[in-house]
């Protein structure tokens, strides 16, 4: 099951099938559904199918679901979320100010922090890993 809906994952996901040389577009066997995170999640365990889905909607919806994890912490499927600041020369109606305080504070260790143990308390592991400062 995919998203089919030009999201983050779902990007994510062909560059994964065309890394891997697949066809899978007109496939078959390949099925967009055009829903979000959860609901396709929802749709791969009523199919009993496979998706590439986000940590965090995973956890949350697992008890419901009946699907586990068949492959994790490859280097492949790092999604990295960026906080970027727009030049407020080009749009000067934007809080640069604001956006570079967000900024800042997004890559603090307090904040580093808190996104390491966010969910931990609830699910047994974090929905999110930090990477503020990392190389790669």
């Amino acid at each position: 099951m995919s998203r089919g809906d030009n999201s983050g994952t779902h990007a994510k996901e062909k560059a994964v099938w065309k890394a891997g040389g697949s066809v899978y577009s007109g496939q078959k066997w390949y099925q967009e559904t055009g829903l979000g995170m959860g609901q396709t999640l929802g749709v791969a365990a009523e199919k009993k199918g496979y998706t590439l889905a986000d940590r965090g909607t995973y956890l949350s919806l697992k008890n419901k679901l009946g699907l586990e994890i068949l492959c994790e912490g490859d280097k492949a499927l790092l999604n990295v979320y960026h906080v970027i600041v727009v030049n407020p020369a080009k749009w000067p109606k934007v809080n640069a100010a604001g956006a570079r305080a967000f900024e800042g504070f997004m890559v603090s260790n307090e904040a580093q922090t808190v996104i390491k143990k966010f969910g931990v308390d609830r699910f047994g592991q974090p929905l999110f890993f930090p990477d503020a400062g990392k190389k790669e």
